[in-house]
């Protein structure tokens, strides 16, 4: 049996704060999608990112875009023939009560404006999802709701309107990362640093990207330490077929790409970036850069693996052919469950499904919140 020691991968905040979007963003215009970045956003705005509850603003003239081709696509929003027999059965009904009978008042419902306090940032928001083409992605400094687009009707993170951006930030695991651990495991001198984002100098930002619409088989996640590439990772974790005939050119071009033009350029020797290599393979985009931390998945590798290599990195140096891996069969495992599936399920149930007292606990609180909404309806009857 071999044991393998677990070597530290030590992280400062500065190479935090490097990989921060805006900052390494405006070191390569010309690889970079068009986007908008917000910052400094407004206190009411990040509570409201970090609040239990998700509630969205009423704009009635802005329309749902779906694309039918999904697993979502029965939340189409133009009205079918049963939904429209609904609403006419709906509204025989509702001429056909008495006066005795009981009816919800509506002037008791008190409905609290969501966006107070940053209703500005709301309107520049769809502004700016107007100027980039009527469709963006969003992220925070570092990162990007991917754990969350299952809950938008086209399961992806393509928003057309500020409650789009809204919904996935909210239902984000990613996003709370940023908001309050984007510094954990950090080192200073040695010394450990363990201080939430809102607490540090630092001014969290909104990026908002134009759509693109990206084929997963050609993002690949580059490991550079000491300013030498030390791994090539296919980023999503499907099988391709065709990717192998394409393995050496895609090689090239990447090697070659960040030696000209990332390596040097950004501020830290030690980095992982993501890229994008489209055909007909003349362009290489930046899509992220992240730090060389356990944070930071690495696919094809194992940590062990990457940090083993970092006392081979002269030798590398030497080496013509970088470790280039692709997946090279089909993974049946990857198409049981869709990718961060276990974000579909509340944090709270899964806490408590390993605790048997716990799991009681969250029934009767659930029993107590069912009673009170029950009660509340009531009270609400004439």
């Amino acid at each position: 049996m071999t044991t393998h020691v677990f070597n530290k991968v030590s992280v400062t905040p500065s190479q935090v704060v490097n990989c921060s979007y805006s900052n390494w963003s405006r070191l390569f215009p010309k690889f970079v999608t068009k986007s908008k970045v917000f910052s400094p956003l407004p206190k009411a705005f990040l509570e409201y990112l970090e609040s239990d509850s998700i509630i969205l603003h009423d704009d009635g003239d802005l329309k749902v875009v779906i694309n039918s081709d999904n697993d979502y696509s029965e939340w189409e929003s133009e009205d079918s023939e049963d939904e429209v027999e609904k609403d006419n059965q709906k509204g025989e009904y509702n001429k056909g009560l008495s006066k005795d009978q009981p009816t919800v008042n509506k002037s008791k419902v008190q409905h609290k404006n969501p966006i107070a306090g940053f209703e500005k940032l709301h309107n520049d928001i769809n502004l700016a999802i107007k100027e980039l083409g009527g469709s963006i992605t969003p992220k925070l400094n570092w990162s990007s709701p991917k754990d969350a687009k299952w809950i938008l009707p086209n399961s992806t993170t393509r928003c057309f309107n500020a409650n789009d951006v809204y919904l996935l930030l909210n239902s984000s695991d990613h996003i709370v990362h940023d908001l309050d651990h984007a510094f954990d495991d950090c080192y200073n001198d040695g010394s450990h640093v363990d201080q939430p984002s809102k607490e540090r100098k630092i001014n969290m930002e909104l990026v908002l990207r134009e759509w693109v619409d990206i084929n997963p088989a050609l993002e690949f996640r580059v490991f550079v330490k000491r300013n030498q590439i030390i791994g090539i990772s296919q980023r999503d974790l499907n099988y391709y077929d065709y990717l192998d005939s394409l393995k050496t050119e895609l090689g090239s071009k990447i090697t070659s790409f960040c030696k000209d033009h990332v390596i040097g350029i950004f501020p830290d020797a030690d980095f992982i970036i993501d890229l994008y290599v489209p055909r007909p393979f003349t362009k290489v985009w930046i899509v992220d850069i992240n730090t060389f931390s356990r944070s930071t998945d690495s696919l094809l590798f194992t940590w062990h693996e990457l940090t083993e290599v970092q006392e081979k990195i002269e030798a590398i140096a030497t080496e013509e052919e970088v470790d280039f891996r692709l997946v090279t069969e089909h993974n049946v495992g990857r198409f049981a469950a869709k990718e961060h599936s276990e974000n579909y399920v509340p944090r709270d149930i899964v806490d408590a499904s390993l605790d048997s007292s716990a799991m009681a606990n969250l029934a009767r609180e659930w029993n107590k919140l069912s009673y009170s909404d029950d009660s509340g309806s009531d009270d609400e009857v004439n």
